[in-house]
């Protein structure tokens, strides 16, 4: 009888030390399943923080590159502005040299004019400034305004004859562009073409 307890409580035992381990495992289980879950949340949030962190970047890129185009742009206003400005003063010594009667331009004070003149122009220069090119050239309306014609059978037609006052470009864009006056026919001339042009128009048809 008494082996038979002895043998029960060493079944019961064993049947508890298989028993132990195999709920520390399913436990184990739940523990890793749980962390897992934990894991993929914090993994969501991460992304989700990188995705923000990223998108902030770029807006902070795109904000940085706009004001710097705002700043350029500024720049780029109050430059043209200033040179435009200046232009004017160009003109003045462009005038007083053209009235200048020729027994005066040896003296030291014009020469000193022309040295101030010379230097505005090479600050202008510096920054940009270049002068428009008119006398001789063919007229083009982006970079000549015509405000008088000639008369004249020594130039091809609208060829600039004259330049009335001299235009400027800032980067190679017209900062104003040059008064000319161009080479028209003379009414002479358009009436003879226009009878030859009449003749040949009559004598085609009557062909």
């Amino acid at each position: 009888m008494a082996d038979q307890e002895e043998q029960t409580e060493q079944t019961q035992a064993s049947s508890q030390k298989q028993t132990a381990p195999l709920a520390q495992i399913e436990q184990l289980k739940m523990r890793i399943e749980a962390l897992e879950k934990e894991l993929a949340v914090e993994r969501e949030k991460a992304t989700d923080y990188m995705d923000r962190a990223m998108r902030a970047q770029a807006e902070i890129a795109n904000v940085r590159k706009h004001a710097q185009q705002d700043i350029a742009l500024a720049l780029n206003e109050a430059l043209t502005t200033i040179v435009y400005d200046q232009l004017a003063v160009l003109d003045s010594f462009d005038r007083a040299f053209t009235a200048l009667p020729p027994e005066f331009e040896h003296f030291t004070w014009v020469e000193g004019v022309g040295l101030i003149q010379n230097q505005l122009y090479g600050v202008l220069q510096r920054v940009g400034v270049t002068p428009i090119e008119a006398q001789g050239k063919q007229f083009n309306p982006i970079e000549h305004e015509v405000v008088a014609y000639d008369e004249t059978s020594d130039y091809a037609e609208e060829t600039v004859t004259g330049e009335l006052q001299r235009g400027y470009k800032l980067h190679d864009q017209v900062l104003r562009p040059a008064l000319v006056k161009i080479a028209r026919a003379s009414q002479a001339e358009a009436t003879a073409n226009t009878s030859i042009e009449q003749t040949e128009t009559i004598t085609t048809s009557n062909t």
